[in-house]
């Protein structure tokens, strides 16, 4: 081999092995779209922004939220597993569109398992049920008591059908015996909307949203679905206290991307996630708002849905059979 040859050979193989270097060095080099499934000022927006505030900071590019709504999450879900896996789209996930969605639905345009590449826990929610003023209750029990006393008259609005909000109000209903009309909206924001109009009564949601029309007197904490209380509203009891042991139900948001994500890629957003998660401004403010901040590896995340998938199929089964009874 000449040494011209042997030049021109040395050169190749190693711009061939520095090439995907130099790929992951560079991303990210333009702005990243994170995709949310719910409406802007809903429970899941208001963690998002932030979030993405934080990874502009840390990655240099600025991450665009764009809020895609309806079918309960399913179409920012899809849209997201319809990308291009180059990193430039990332979905912040729910249990509603990942776990549940899949679960309720006869058919949705995404395999969670198949079509997504999990990045990272993001936050660890319960769920809160309010009610509006007006109704004459004061905690579960009292709203057991009204609706068997008058079945059919209560609603309560949800962030959409099939996601956990609406999935919880069915489970409770069927656990309980009663009868109360679930109420679908786009959104978390839209059933606070309602609720506080007095359109519905009732409103299972994220406490990040409702924490400041509880403190403000404009709804009432009724009950949370955790196993333990929440530390910013202990005197509100939850549904494992009031006789309902299966419904220890905590939320979970993570992002996620389309399937077959770069490892580089993978990486270098996991690592910002945690650092943006970890940081002293952006952990206070989510636990202030009654969530739990928290991160995972990509495998944690993966089996953490993959467990949530099985959970949820069995309370879609609850809720089918439910609305099939009124139909």
């Amino acid at each position: 081999m000449t040494s011209k040859l042997l030049r021109t050979f040395i050169t190749s193989t190693v711009l061939a092995f520095a090439a995907p270097v130099w790929a992951s060095d560079a991303y990210p080099n333009r702005p990243i779209r994170m995709l949310v499934p719910f409406a802007a000022g809903g429970a899941i927006d208001l963690m998002a922004r932030p979030t993405a505030r934080k990874l502009h900071e840390l990655l240099g590019q600025a991450v665009v939220v764009d809020n895609r709504t309806g079918a309960g999450g399913s179409i920012a879900a899809e849209a997201t597993a319809k990308s291009p896996n180059d990193g430039y789209t990332v979905f912040f996930g729910s249990t509603s569109p990942l776990a549940i969605n899949p679960a309720y639905f006869d058919r949705v345009g995404y395999d969670t398992l198949r079509d997504f590449t999990p990045i990272s826990l993001a936050v660890k929610q319960p769920l809160l049920i309010v009610a509006h003023p007006s109704l004459p209750v004061k905690n579960l029990r009292d709203v057991v008591a009204l609706a068997k006393r008058q079945p059919g008259r209560l609603s309560y609005g949800s962030a959409g059908p099939g996601t956990s909000n609406h999935l919880v109000g069915e489970l409770l209903a069927d656990a309980a015996g009663v009868d109360i009309v679930h109420v679908p909206y786009k959104g978390g924001a839209p059933a606070l909307t309602a609720l506080l109009s007095g359109e519905i009564e009732l409103q299972v949601s994220q406490p990040n949203t409702m924490m400041p029309y509880v403190k403000s007197g404009r709804v009432r904490a009724i009950a949370t679905t955790g196993a333990a209380r929440l530390r910013q509203l202990p005197e509100v009891g939850t549904l494992v206290e009031a006789g309902y042991k299966d419904l220890d139900i905590i939320g979970w948001y993570c992002i996620v991307g389309p399937a077959n994500l770069p490892a580089p890629i993978v990486d270098k957003l996991n690592g910002a996630i945690r650092q943006a998660i970890a940081s002293a401004e952006l952990r206070a403010m989510l636990i202030e708002a009654g969530t739990e901040p928290g991160t995972s590896t990509p495998a944690e995340l993966h089996a953490l849905i993959k467990s949530e998938l099985v959970r949820w199929t069995r309370a879609a089964k609850v809720a089918k059979a439910r609305e099939q009874r009124r139909s």
